[in-house]
């Protein structure tokens, strides 16, 4: 027997539903008990991800559960012998890995526990022969779909949402308790159903076809959906026709599921009353029929519909279902889904443990409020001790000025010194540097430059913020026209390396402006030889440039 955790209204905050389909994507949300259909996307649609991104933004809902109802579902029941406690998660584990060796998304849920189920052999009888052993063990039912193309794109538009993701469900299995209530609570208004082992529940989805779900003894025993034609006012007994014909077939199904007559039958159909109680009349099993509007099933399921739901479509009643549970009965798992929720799981927890350190906050906060009310009181103290020094201040500036002292321009004129020494540059203490650094290479001649704000009797806002002033000296090298300019550039890089390392503890900086082969080779253009070719290589002169230079801030 299937039992579901539903949250109550008033904590229910806001859910979203995906119903997966073979053909798109449905969104529903959930709000309390009033489940409303927001929109709908096909897998083909340009830009899906963005599109379905934007959906669960503007939904402002702060979970979502997806709900799988295509076409491609499998399902299998398997008896699993346990041996200890131990073992069960494994041994159901690998049961579940050879029943679906091709899907990476499964799970298993038990059905029945205790059962004596036999394994391996026991010690021979008295007439020789071997008899087996009778354990214990419990009926699972095992679950797997493909990962799809389009569920990846799902997982791509979740990854961009901040939303806590439930879990992935099937529905005909989160279905399943919808059925076992539908039945006790018509069983209740006596509709004349109840007490049968086996109920069938159908009921048409926009885009998906017929849903079949058939419980027994309140566990899912089989589901089916297939395409069945539209519903049309002019002639309402084509669509009951098309359904009885899906109907007997899934009847004829249930007898190799132990169905037997006796064992009693209810079948219910969701849907415009206009076509549904036509079906009646087109059944010749024995059973309980009974035909609900959508409006009846959802007050039966404590559902209120959106005001937009159509009446013959009853994918509302299974969305809110499956959005109004705590945790989904039989929750795939799959890696897509771990790499989104784990994270953000492991996010709430922390949040959770934060607020648990809140108590403890709120002492230390009041303890830093006193602290800080005290500060404040001594900040009081303080302003008015400043205050009075500035009036002694400016006492004194008064009596100065009558003594024919200005004090204001003797301030001003230490200022102007302190800049003034600031932008002293004795070049000799950096050419000191360079000529010990240069070793074999011939400096020509250097130069001296520098920019930036000019010092003012009255410093602007920019000087007195630290305003740039740039001291820079170009030193101009040469080579004798024999040097290989490889070899003349290595002497170069050597020796700004070497001129860094000196200059470095005196705020300078040196690079290389000006290499050899980026200069044009000033010599002769006719071609000689011998003694003469030689002489004028001698003659004919490489250049290179190296800038040091020294930035330094004013004020």
């Amino acid at each position: 027997m299937s039992v579901s955790l539903s949250l109550p209204a008033f904590l229910s905050p806001a859910r979203c539903i995906l119903l997966v389909m073979d053909d798109g994507v449905g969104v529903y949300r959930l709000t309390g008990s009033l489940v409303e259909f927001l929109d709908s996307l096909q897998w083909r649609e340009p830009g899906f991800e963005e599109k379905l991104s934007d959906i669960l933004t503007r939904s402002g809902a702060s979970s979502v559960v997806i709900l799988n109802d295509a076409v491609e579902q499998h399902y299998r029941k398997e008896k699993v012998p346990v041996i200890t406690m131990f073992d069960r998660a494994n041994i159901v584990q690998r049961r579940l890995n050879v029943a679906f060796p091709n899907f990476s998304m499964r799970a298993a849920k038990v059905l029945k526990s205790g059962l004596k189920t036999s394994i391996g052999s026991a010690a021979p009888t008295g007439g020789g022969g071997k008899e087996k052993e009778a354990v214990k063990g419990d009926l699972y039912l095992f679950a797997a779909v493909p990962s799809t193309d389009g569920f990846g794109r799902i997982m791509m538009a979740l990854s961009h949402v901040d939303i806590r993701i439930v879990g992935l469900g099937l529905l005909p299995i989160e279905s399943t308790s919808l059925v076992d209530t539908l039945v006790k609570k018509l069983s209740q208004k006596n509709f004349g159903v109840g007490g049968a082992r086996w109920s069938i529940l159908l009921s048409q989805h926009r885009g998906g076809g017929l849903r079949q779900v058939v419980v027994k003894d309140g566990d899912l025993a089989l589901t089916r959906v297939t395409p069945v034609v539209e519903p049309d006012p002019g002639s309402p007994g084509a669509w009951a026709a098309d359904v009885s014909q899906e109907l007997q077939a899934t009847l004829s199904y249930l007898s190799r599921f132990g169905y037997t007559p006796e064992d009693g039958l209810d079948i219910m159909i969701v849907g415009d009353k206009t076509y549904t109680e036509a079906l009646e009349g087109m059944i010749y099993a024995p059973c309980h029929f009974t035909a609900l509007s959508l409006e009846e099933a959802s007050g039966f399921l404590g559902l209120k519909l959106g005001a937009d739901a159509a009446p013959h479509f009853s994918e509302l009643l299974h969305a809110g279902w499956a959005g109004k549970k705590f945790s989904l009965d039989l929750s795939i798992s799959s890696r897509e889904i771990s790499a989104i929720k784990e994270p953000r799981v492991a996010a709430q927890i922390i949040m959770f443990a934060c607020a648990l350190g809140i108590g403890g906050l709120v002492g230390f906060a009041s303890e830093e409020a006193l602290k800080m009310y005290r500060a404040s009181i001594n900040l009081d103290v303080v302003r008015q001790e400043k205050k009075d020094i500035e009036d002694i201040y400016q006492e004194e500036l008064l009596r100065k000025q009558k003594m024919g002292i200005d004090v204001l321009l003797v301030k001003g004129a230490l200022s102007i010194h302190d800049q003034i020494e600031k932008e002293v540059v004795d070049p000799l203490d950096v050419l000191d540097a360079v000529s010990h650094e240069l070793e074999t290479i011939r400096l020509d001649k250097f130069e001296y430059s520098a920019t930036g704000p000019e010092v003012l009797a009255t410093p602007s806002p920019a000087q007195a913020g630290g305003g740039a002033r740039e001291n820079k000296f170009t030193l101009y090298l040469s080579f004798a026209g024999t040097t290989k300019p490889k070899e003349g550039n290595e002497e170069i890089d050597k020796l700004v390396q070497r001129l860094n390392g000196r200059l470095e503890g005196m705020g300078y900086v040196a690079a290389v402006t000006k290499k050899l082969q980026d200069l044009t080779f000033e010599g002769v253009a006719e071609s000689e030889a011998g003694i003469t070719a030689n002489k004028r290589a001698t003659q004919d002169r490489y250049h290179a440039e190296i800038e040091v230079r020294k930035v330094q801030k004013n004020g």
